[in-house]
């Protein structure tokens, strides 16, 4: 079953997320997914503050560095969104804007929040929904062989062969019903000046892949980045993003999922305005997609 969230950044106001996650609630999306970046506001926070005002829809901070919360207040702060709403979801990374965590800290964290969830006594009993942030070969493998994994995410994953290396990785190490879950910067409009997109994409393109092997991939060098020619600006769009109208967003999620991502996270800045954007996607661009991929 193909699933669809939505990323949000720490950078709105509260009333935002609120009809966001009430719009993504009506519209049957599995997830409202918070960047845990420490430049904004925290994740579990926000995701706290939204998590009594859905139905179904599951929230949390997805992807949270492994060295910034210890687990015993990761589980809990996991398990109260438990007792508050309809469920929480994390994810663990090496981290962005932290330093960086090694693979088998991320390991660690993984299991040190799995096994205090399952300590805690005051919230109703439950399976942590847990996702682990990576692009590289490594992490990938081993949290895919992780029982505890439920998949792995990928930001900036826009480029449908490097989904088929991560799917591969995924399913060597054993994970085959895991998750793969592609969440690239989305954008939705009918302009064609992307420029004020391109310099928000660069920058987390920067923060978040470069060191990467998925920057390779899309023939890119770390240094290119801080010099754009039109060669290198046309390659970020494709190869990080899915952006455009309606037609070329539903045309590159479907070459994502037929390349092996099983879930969709469209991720910020979602279009010239954050709202609209968003009711798009929910209005046009994910009920073809169910349409094609439904079970």
């Amino acid at each position: 079953m193909v699933r669809f969230s939505i990323a949000v950044e720490g950078d709105k106001d509260l009333e935002t997320y609120l009809l966001v996650a009430k719009i993504l609630d009506e519209h049957k999306f599995y997830s409202m997914q918070f960047y845990d970046h420490v430049l904004y506001r925290p994740a579990w926070g926000l995701a706290i503050s939204v998590a009594s005002h859905v139905k179904d829809l599951l929230v949390g901070p997805v992807t949270v560095p492994a060295n910034l919360y210890d687990h015993v207040t990761n589980a809990r702060l996991l398990a109260y969104l438990q007792t508050i709403g309809p469920g929480g979801v994390l994810g663990i990374s090496r981290g962005a804007y932290t330093k960086s965590a090694t693979a088998q800290q991320v390991i660690g964290a993984v299991e040190g929040v799995y096994q205090e969830v399952k300590r805690i006594t005051w919230a109703p009993s439950f399976e942590p929904l847990i996702y682990v942030g990576t692009s590289g070969p490594l992490l990938t493998r081993l949290a895919s062989s992780l029982p505890q994994v439920r998949g792995i995410v990928v930001d900036n994953l826009a480029n449908p062969t490097y989904v088929g290396e991560m799917r591969r990785w995924i399913d060597e190490a054993g994970g085959r019903v895991k998750e793969l879950i592609a969440r690239p910067f989305t954008y939705i409009t009918t302009d064609d000046d992307l420029d004020d997109f391109l310099q928000v994409l660069v920058r987390y393109v920067i923060d978040l892949v470069d060191g990467s092997p998925m920057l390779n991939a899309a023939g890119i060098r770390s240094e290119d980045l801080l010099n754009l020619d039109e060669i290198v600006k046309e390659r970020v769009l494709e190869n990080f993003s899915v952006c455009g109208t309606v037609d070329d967003v539903v045309d590159k999620v479907e070459k994502l999922l037929r390349a092996g991502a099983t879930h969709i996270s469209f991720g910020h800045p979602i279009g010239p305005n954050f709202i609209d954007g968003v009711r798009t996607i929910c209005e046009k661009v994910v009920p073809s997609l169910r349409e094609q991929f439904s079970d």
